[in-house]
């Protein structure tokens, strides 16, 4: 078990919990796939729905009023080998401070973009 934080958009709340593994974030989350948010707090991965933005709306938060998160999401540190391991140089109330809710947004699909790339 590692120790990870628990970040609930729709009903705006962060707890520390126990995660096991890649198929228990997903089940915190409620997600069918993970991604990995392109962008770290304190060095400790932002673990999120990559479907999120497919639905019709989503709950959303912020994080240092710079970076759009979709749905919940799950933070975990990462070792040398890019296995997940517990949080480190980051207390949950840090987080919570860092954390600014949005509530239930709406997906503009026509603003989604997705190209198709001739390979080189």
């Amino acid at each position: 078990k590692m120790k990870a934080y628990f970040i609930n958009a729709k009903h705006e709340y962060i707890v520390e919990l126990n995660v096991r593994d890649y198929e228990h974030k997903k089940e915190l989350i409620e997600a069918n796939l993970l991604e990995l948010y392109p962008y770290q707090i304190n060095g400790n991965d932002i673990w999120t729905d990559e479907e999120a933005q497919l639905k019709e709306y989503s709950y959303n938060f912020v994080i240092d009023e710079r970076y759009v998160v979709h749905g919940n999401a799950i933070i975990t540190s990462v070792d040398d080998e890019g296995e997940s391991t517990s949080v480190k140089n980051l207390t949950v109330q840090e987080l919570i401070s860092r954390v600014r809710f949005l509530g239930k947004q709406y997906v503009d699909h026509s603003k989604l973009e997705f190209k198709v790339m001739e390979w080189k």
